[in-house]
C-alpha cells in the first residue's frame, strides 16, 4: 500500500479543505424514463386492485376486479410494445394451471406486462400493439378462484411497483382507467439531483426525499410497498444508479436484502441478497455506493469486512472477504467512489482504517488512518467521493463530538471539528454522508430521536443542522442513510 503522508491539523488546513474544490463537477447521469403506462383496462372504467400474502410471483403483483361485471372485459395494452408470450399453461390432463391463458408484452430497455387467468386472447407472439389495443378479455383460467385479472409490470424480469398515468399504485385502491384514445403521455419528470433519504425506526423503514428546491416529501413506510423484511431492519444504505435509488437493509437477524426505488417512484421487492452472492452469518453493518451502473458493497459479518458487486445486468457477484484491519471486531464500515477507485473505511477497536479497491479489483493493504489524522476512539464513520478526494464525517467519544475532514486524492489526510455546525449538547448515534449535486450532505441521528441534516457546499461553508420533519416515522428512530440520485 502506498505510503500515507500526515498533514499537521491547523488553522491553514481548514483553509485548504475549503479551498481544495474537494467536490468535482461531475456531469448529470442519464437515465431512462419507463414506459408511459396505462391501466389495462376501457377509459374511464374504475377498477379495484388488490394484493395478498404470498401472492405469487410478487406482492407487488395486482388482482383486479370490477365488481359483478369482471368476467370477459376487454383487456387493453398498458403501453406500446411487441407481443414476446401469447400462450395457454395446462396440466397434463388438460385442465389450466399458473396463468392459465396469458400474455406479456415487451416495451423495450427491460420493461414488460404481463397479463394472466384470461379466458381468451387476441394477439400471438410478434405482434406489435399500440397501447389501448385490446389483446384479451378477462377471465378465470389457472391457478384462479374467480374471474379477475393478474396483472404485473416487471423490470428486468423482476415484478415492480406498478404504475399508472405516472403515478405509483397503491394496492387496495380504486383506479379510473385513463387508457382513453386521447391520452398523451405524461410527460418526463424534469431531470434533477434529489437526496434519498431513510430513517431505521422500530424494525420499520421510512423513506423521503430532498429536492433541489430543497423542499422535502413526506416520509413513506417503504415496507408497506416493498413486503416486511423478515425480523424487521437494523441498518440500511443506499445508493443512486441512473435516476434508480437502490436500498440495502441489513435485518435484526443477520442478512441481507435488497430493493429498488426506480425513477417514477415505483419500488420493487425486498430480496434476500444471499441468494446470490452468499450467505454470510450475522451481517451486522451494510454500506453502499455506486460504480458506473454496478454497486459496490460492503459488510461486516461476524466482525469482518466482506464486499460484493450488484451488476448492471441484476446479478451478484460473491461475496469476498477484505479482512479484519485491526483485530479487533469492525464495528462500521463505510465506503464511497472517486474516480475508478472504490474507498473503504472501517473502524475497529476504535481505530479507522482505510483501503483501496482499484477498478482491476485489486485492493491496497489496510492502513491505518487514525495514526494518520490523530483522532482516535472513533464510534462511527461515513464517507462521500468527491472527484479524487475523499470526504469523511466522523463521531467520537460516544457521539458528542464530531469531525469532518479528508483523504485528498494524493493520500493526505485532515480532520477538523464540527461543533460550529452540530450544536454542543447533542449527542449522535448515527452518521450518514453522501455528494449531491456537487454538495456534501449529512444526516445525524441523535439521543433524543431526531435526524439533523446539514449540506457543505461548495464553497466549504457549512449550513447549521437543521430537524428533518419526520412525521410519519413512529417509534424510535435508530438509523439514517443517504444517496443522490439524478432523476
Amino acid at each position: 500500500m502506498s505510503t500515507l503522508t500526515r498533514r499537521a491539523l491547523t488553522s491553514a488546513t481548514g483553509i485548504a479543505l475549503a479551498a481544495s474544490g474537494l467536490v468535482a463537477f461531475a456531469a448529470s447521469p442519464s437515465y431512462a424514463a419507463g414506459p408511459a403506462y396505462q391501466m389495462p383496462f376501457s377509459c374511464n372504467q374504475a377498477w379495484l386492485g388488490k394484493t395478498y400474502s404470498g401472492h405469487s410471483p410478487s406482492i407487488q403483483s395486482i388482482d383486479w376486479t370490477h365488481g359483478s361485471t369482471t368476467a370477459n372485459q376487454p383487456v387493453l395494452a398498458s403501453a406500446d410494445g411487441v407481443v414476446s408470450t401469447a400462450t395457454t399453461l395446462t396440466n397434463p390432463d388438460g385442465s389450466y394451471r399458473s396463468y392459465g391463458k396469458y400474455v406479456v408484452i415487451d416495451h423495450g430497455n427491460g420493461s414488460t406486462t404481463l397479463y394472466a387467468h384470461l379466458n381468451g386472447y387476441d394477439v400471438s407472439a410478434g405482434t406489435r400493439v399500440v397501447r389501448g389495443q385490446k389483446i384479451g378479455i378477462v377471465g378465470n383460467t389457472g391457478n384462479s378462484s374467480g374471474a379477475h385479472l393478474h396483472y404485473e409490470q416487471r423490470y428486468n424480469g423482476t415484478v415492480k411497483q406498478s404504475v399508472f398515468d405516472g403515478d405509483p399504485f397503491q394496492m387496495g385502491s380504486t383506479l379510473t382507467s385513463r387508457n382513453c384514445a386521447d391520452t398523451t403521455t405524461p410527460p418526463a419528470p424534469t431531470g434533477q439531483w434529489r437526496a434519498q433519504v431513510a430513517v431505521e425506526s422500530g424494525g420499520g423503514l421510512y423513506h423521503a426525499v430532498r429536492n433541489a428546491d430543497r423542499t422535502w416529501t413526506g416520509f413513506g413506510d417503504v415496507q408497506g410497498v416493498t413486503g416486511a423484511v423478515p425480523g424487521g431492519v437494523r441498518t440500511t444504505a443506499e445508493a443512486g444508479v441512473n435516476g434508480d435509488t437502490h436500498v440495502l437493509a441489513v435485518t435484526n437477524e443477520g442478512k441481507l436484502f435488497h430493493s429498488i426505488r426506480f425513477a417514477d417512484r415505483s419500488w420493487s421487492d425486498f430480496g434476500d441478497v444471499a441468494g446470490e452472492a452468499g450467505q454470510l452469518a450475522n451481517i451486522t453493518q451494510v454500506a453502499a455506493v455506486s460504480s458506473g451502473t454496478e454497486v459496490q458493497v460492503v459488510v461486516v459479518a461476524d466482525g469482518k469486512v466482506y464486499h460484493t458487486v450488484r451488476r448492471a445486468n441484476g446479478t451478484w457477484a460473491p461475496f469476498g472477504a477484505v479482512g479484519n484491519p485491526g483485530g479487533a471486531p469492525v464495528t462500521k464500515v463505510a465506503l464511497s467512489q472517486t474516480g475508478t477507485d472504490t474507498q473503504v473505511v472501517a473502524v475497529s477497536g476504535g481505530t479507522l482504517f482505510h483501503t483501496v479497491r482499484h477498478a482491476d479489483g485489486t485492493w491496497t493493504n489496510w492502513g491505518d488512518a487514525s495514526a494518520e489524522t490523530g483522532v482516535s476512539g472513533i464510534d462511527d464513520v461515513a464517507v462521500a467521493g468527491t472527484g479524487g478526494d475523499l470526504q469523511l464525517v466522523v463521531t467520537t467519544e460516544g457521539g458528542v463530538k464530531r469531525y469532518h475532514g479528508a483523504r485528498f486524492a494524493n493520500g493526505q489526510w485532515v480532520l477538523n471539528d464540527l461543533s460550529s455546525v452540530v450544536p454542543s449538547g447533542v449527542t449522535v448515534t448515527d452518521v450518514a454522508a453522501a455528494q449531491v449535486n456537487n454538495e456534501l450532505q449529512a444526516a445525524f441521528v441523535t439521543t433524543d430521536g431526531r435526524v439533523l441534516h446539514t449540506i457543505r457546499a461548495v464553497s466549504g461553508t457549512w449550513s447549521p443542522a437543521a430537524p428533518v420533519d419526520l412525521t410519519g416515522v413512529p417509534g424510535t428512530r435508530t438509523g439514517v442513510s443517504i444517496t443522490g440520485t439524478y432523476n
